[in-house]
């Protein structure tokens, strides 16, 4: 009885890469869906970010006959939920600063005086900032925390038509006090419109004039008192204002406005260049987060025939570059109004949109930019049906996935693809009769693949070495007395060291476990024990942290399906216990010979569910995988831990919905849980299935495998994850 996992002879190739070149940054936005209050227009103004997945924004929202209300919402991973918040009638809030997921600070106005909120981790409490003697009007229009008890909040003030007064508080965990701030001489108005703090160290920044005329602003606060910093303005004399700043360090600040930024680096403001979209006019950055000094993301707006559509801006430490800012709803205008990026890999940022087709029009809108798997899709050329099943990375941008392609006249052959970071490419393969399994790179010109090859209508071993120009043929044993043997995975620590494995029929028809090492000069067979009792036995996958260790998983028929595990010393194979045997474990990534991690599959007595296995260098322990909502089967096929710590693991595999529908799955592993990861799918295809998983870097990874499309025949599928 076999229990082999078919070779993919019809398909489709997935390759997904979650590829990061530095300086760039690779990711993307996506729209996330806001929960809001029904029949009622709305607006989201600032956000602010403490992790990743957990955010706190605020706006507004307007039920027809009803007036205006507060609006506040809170992101935990991709679900954001209304919170519930004081609401005097007739306020507004423009920013918010969080220092924990319990401590927030928004900012704004209250018809004609300043207004501010502090949430506490369970409720929203109604706080009252200073109104300057014998202003008319007071705003607060960003605000900056480095500390639960130290905020600073910046706007403007009025006490006669057309002018305007810098504004600055200071909330020491009890009360807000106003701070002297210089204006602009000769001008009508001087206003501040952000703020950024690093300990007692704070820029604001903001805008003077007279009339229509504006020019740049930038004050800083050095523990005591605030100063008027000389800032560039537009050339041609042109309007120019600064709506938002975003400090890495004291001395390391960025400033966005109308369209322009400048860079403070401790002494002095310089302009930098920003980019016009493609076919659009010039844009409106308001509101900039940059949590490292080459990582700044600007959000905004710029008008493209007469409509306002989202902008996001990314500068790399030496150049801006626009970035796509999909969004899904209807719509015939949209911007983003702030930004808040916690990492260099991730940003939210919120606005609004307005869509033509309902009656209530203004919504909110939510855009997440982060690591992502994106899909694109590759042919193979002259066949009907072609897949890849395993893939390896020495590099973010060298891959190399191995699989087969099939061809009208009932043939098929081995294909293998080269990634180079932007495209794949077709590589010459082995001859018609041979099946490709495995794949294992040291570097971009070093790649052992392994498999079987029809020999006088048997199967044999078979492994190759692809040399950066073409694949060559190595010698590979089978054992005496073989009926018929295969190779299903290799791993390499260098070129001149490999480990293969698979298993092979001896003459009572026994299907037995195989491991097969290479030198650098030959492959010769290493002993493997067999469990007791059993008649059926794989290996199916196996990785070797060092060249005197290897770990290789796969399964056993006594008397039902069970798990085996092998350890290589360096000298001896032995087989380890698992704490759940009557399961499959079809995937091993080892980042150290203490540190291994086997994925799989296991029946719970209800439906099969993802598995995922921990090898420490003693025992073996079963982690928590993730199981997709409403997935009748779920499994994982491979897995890929490229961190010595073994804190970053991603596996990839399937999940089938009561439809009988397969879509890919994806999970990481941070330490200490697995999480679900988003995945592309072709919306046509019966199944979408990632059989292959390598990963170069902690945010470089590359999956393959492949979909069926309504014809039956199997196509080519990549998806990047970057």
């Amino acid at each position: 009885m076999t229990m082999r996992r078919p070779a993919i002879v019809a398909g489709l190739v997935i390759s997904a890469a979650l590829m990061m070149a530095q300086p760039a940054v690779a990711g993307s936005w996506q729209q996330q869906g806001v929960a809001l209050p029904p029949n009622a227009t709305s607006v989201l103004n600032g956000v602010s970010c403490t992790s990743p997945g957990t955010c706190m924004a605020v706006g507004s929202f307007h039920n027809p006959g009803d007036g205006t209300h507060l609006l506040a919402e809170s992101r935990s991973g991709s679900t954001w939920t209304t919170v519930s918040i004081p609401d005097p009638g007739g306020a507004q809030l423009d920013a918010i600063s969080c220092t924990s997921p319990t401590t927030c600070t928004a900012v704004g106005g209250s018809g004609t005086g300043t207004f501010a909120e502090r949430w506490d981790g369970t409720q929203w409490t109604t706080q009252a900032p200073q109104n300057p003697p014998g202003a008319t009007t007071s705003v607060l229009t960003g605000v900056s925390c480095t500390s639960p008890t130290a905020c600073t909040a910046v706007g403007d003030s009025s006490s006669a038509p057309d002018t305007a007064a810098t504004l600055a508080e200071k909330w020491d965990g009890t009360t807000w006090t106003i701070q002297p701030t210089p204006n602009v001489s000769g001008q009508a108005f001087s206003k501040l419109q952000g703020v950024s703090c690093k300990s007692a160290m704070c820029i604001a920044v903001g805008n003077s004039g007279t009339g229509a005329s504006t020019q740049t602003l930038a004050e800083a606060w050095d523990g005591t008192t605030w100063t008027i910093q000389p800032t560039p303005n537009r050339p041609g004399g042109v309007s120019s204002d600064l709506n938002g700043v975003s400090c890495t360090t004291a001395t390391a600040c960025t400033a966005v406005g109308l369209g322009l930024a400048e860079r403070w680096d401790g002494t002095t403001w310089s302009s930098q260049t920003i980019r016009t979209p493609r076919h659009g006019e010039e844009p409106t950055l308001d509101r900039v987060s940059c949590p490292a000094l080459n990582s700044c993301t600007a959000v905004g707006t710029f008008f493209q025939d007469a409509i306002t559509t989202l902008l996001a801006e990314h500068w790399n430490g030496t150049t801006w570059k626009v970035q796509q800012t999909p969004i899904t709803s209807s719509q015939d205008s949209s911007l983003l109004n702030d930004v808040s990026c916690p990492g260099t890999l991730s940003c939210t940022a919120v606005g609004s949109y307005h869509d033509p087709t309902p009656t209530v029009s203004d919504q909110a809108l939510a855009e997440v930019f982060a690591l992502r798997w994106q899909l694109s899709i590759l042919a193979e050329p002259g066949g009907i049906s072609s897949g890849l099943s395993k893939v390896s990375c020495s590099a973010a941008n060298a891959c190399t996935a191995i699989g087969d392609v099939s061809f009208s006249d009932g043939t098929s052959e081995p294909v293998a693809e080269i990634w180079d970071g932007s495209t794949w490419t077709i590589t010459s393969s082995p001859g018609p009769g041979t099946n490709l399994s495995g794949v294992s790179c040291t570097a971009k010109t070093a790649c052992t693949a392994v498999g079987d090859v029809l020999s006088g209508g048997t199967p044999t071993t078979l492994a190759e070495f692809w040399d950066g120009t073409n694949w060559t043929a190595q010698s590979t044993p089978n054992p005496d007395g073989a009926t018929r043997s295969f190779l299903t995975s290799v791993s390499c620590t260098t070129a001149t060291a490999c480990t293969a494995v698979g298993f092979y029929d001896d003459s009572q028809g026994n299907e037995l476990p195989l491991a097969e090492r290479w030198d650098g000069t030959s492959w010769t067979i290493q002993s493997t024990p067999n469990p007791p009792g059993s008649t059926s036995t794989q290996l199916m996958s196996v990785s070797c942290p060092s060249a005197s260790s290897c770990v290789a998983v796969g399964t056993f028929l006594n008397p039902s399906f069970t798990v085996l595990t092998e350890v290589w010393d360096g000298t001896t194979w032995t087989i380890e216990s698992t704490p759940m045997p009557r399961a499959f474990l079809s995937g091993v990534s080892c980042s150290a010979p203490n540190a291994c991690t086997g994925v799989g599959d296991v029946f719970n007595g209800t439906q099969t569910v993802p598995l995922a296995e921990r090898w420490d260098g003693t025992n073996w322990t079963v982690q928590g995988a993730a199981n997709p909502s409403g997935a009748t089967i779920a499994e994982l096929a491979d897995v890929s831990c490229p961190a010595a710590s073994a804190r970053n693991c991603t596996a990839v595999g399937f999940q089938t919905d009561a439809n009988g529908v397969a879509t890919t799955v994806a999970e990481h592993w941070n330490g200490s849980s697995w999480a679900l990861q988003d995945t592309v799918n072709i919306p046509s295809a019966q199944t979408n299935d990632l059989t292959g998983v390598s990963c170069a870097t902690t945010t470089g990874c590359m999956a393959a495998g492949f979909i069926t499309i309504g014809n039956g025949n199997d196509d080519v599928l990549d998806e990047q994850f970057s």
